[in-house]
């Protein structure tokens, strides 16, 4: 089989796999005319085939930088403005955004076992174990620039979307494994279903170059390849903690309908 053939065949796999794996993506942001709509966009520099998007997935992967000087003002301990949030009129799935719309972010709280959060943290020992930030790091904050319900972004004229916002956690962040839950809210559109994102804190990953390379390490392990060691460290368990992602339920349509009233709410009242 050609290379280019295999390229093409490992990045339908992680565009189909979505039950199992999430996405190294940007995050796709549709609609259906009404509503919101979240999904994957792989590939976008075409190095592989693509473009490819889907509006399957719901659990998307972020590492973050330890950096040696943090972005002013915020200080974060951990950060990164990847993925990104990406919408143009030549996506072949959903429809466009509506042209000069204000586009937000906002965390959506949920629960697993006994507690509740919009943030939970697993510090990568042992079998899974996600608890609430609040209680496990008492001062961290998992937080992003600018927060709902001020716009991180502006749909152009032309219904082209591509930003990125600067996710980051302070506070005194410990290495492991971020789990968070949000929703994105465009003017004029119901906000979007939740979506996860699994972030990886590591102090060994320094840079971007660093970052990037242990992207690639998790997508080849994700298709069977070797294990991810960068700087000395097994991030295996990180793809662990994405399975586990993938496992939580959906929320019911009831409680959805409930947290999207109040997001309309809010956005009326700035």
């Amino acid at each position: 089989m050609k290379l280019s053939a295999q390229l093409f065949l490992t990045v339908l796999t992680m565009l189909t796999a979505t039950s199992v794996h999430a996405q190294h993506a940007d995050i796709l942001l549709r609609s259906d005319g009404v509503k919101a709509l979240v999904g994957g966009a792989v590939d976008l520099g075409a190095e592989e085939g693509g473009p490819f998007f889907n509006l399957d997935a719901r659990v998307f992967e972020g590492v973050f930088i330890n950096p040696a000087a943090p972005t002013p003002p915020f200080g974060y301990d951990f950060e990164r403005d990847e993925p990104g949030f990406y919408s143009d009129t030549t996506v072949p799935v959903g429809q466009n955004l509506p042209a000069g719309a204000g586009v937000s972010l906002m965390l959506d709280p949920f629960s697993l076992g006994a507690g509740t959060d919009t943030t939970f943290y697993w510090d990568g020992s042992g079998a899974v174990d996600f608890q609430p930030l609040t209680t496990t790091q008492s001062g961290v904050a998992f937080t992003f620039a600018p927060m709902a319900p001020a716009p991180f972004a502006t749909v152009d004229g032309t219904s082209f979307l591509d930003d990125h916002p600067l996710f980051g956690l302070s506070g005194g962040a410990a290495d492991g494994v971020y789990l968070a839950r949000m929703r994105l809210v465009v003017d004029g559109l119901e906000p979007s279903d939740p979506f996860y994102i699994a972030w990886l804190a590591s102090s060994v990953l320094v840079d971007e170059e660093t970052a990037e390379q242990l992207e690639g390490a998790l997508e080849a392990y994700e298709q069977g390849g070797p294990e991810p060691i960068v700087g000395g460290v097994n991030f295996a368990f990180f793809e662990e903690a994405v399975d586990f992602a993938n496992g939580i339920p959906e929320p019911s349509t009831a409680l959805l309908a409930t947290s999207a009233c109040g997001a309309l709410l809010a956005r009326r009242k700035r």
